[in-house]
């Protein structure tokens, strides 16, 4: 499938994302586009080690958001979302338990 007007932007997206998912999977994670918005923000959800990784965000908005960006001028940004709240960071047996019933889901 090539990058046309043919494909939505969600598939566009993902296409470019496929080749940065090598980049995610080295560390065991992974993204999925959910939907653009009206306002050009890429939602995406953060899967795998992404979900509570320390470092997502900088991999979200130095790697992913300037990678849309370069694509798709139409893309104004990324909002990252994830299963996982944000007071279940700080929380490790929390975000191993989702883990685990995710996991048991599957």
């Amino acid at each position: 499938m090539s990058l046309t007007a043919e494909t939505t932007l969600e598939q566009r997206i993902q296409q470019v994302l496929n080749e940065y998912r090598p980049t995610l999977y080295m560390d065991g994670g992974d993204v999925e586009v959910l939907r653009v918005d009206e306002k050009g923000v890429a939602h995406l959800k953060m899967l795998g080690a992404c979900i509570d990784c320390p470092i997502s965000l900088l991999t979200m908005k130095l790697g992913i958001q300037r990678l849309l960006k370069e694509h798709f001028p139409e893309v104004s940004g990324v909002n990252a979302i994830t299963d996982v709240s944000l007071s279940d960071l700080y929380d490790r047996q929390a975000v191993l338990e989702k883990s685990i019933h995710r996991s048991a889901k599957a």
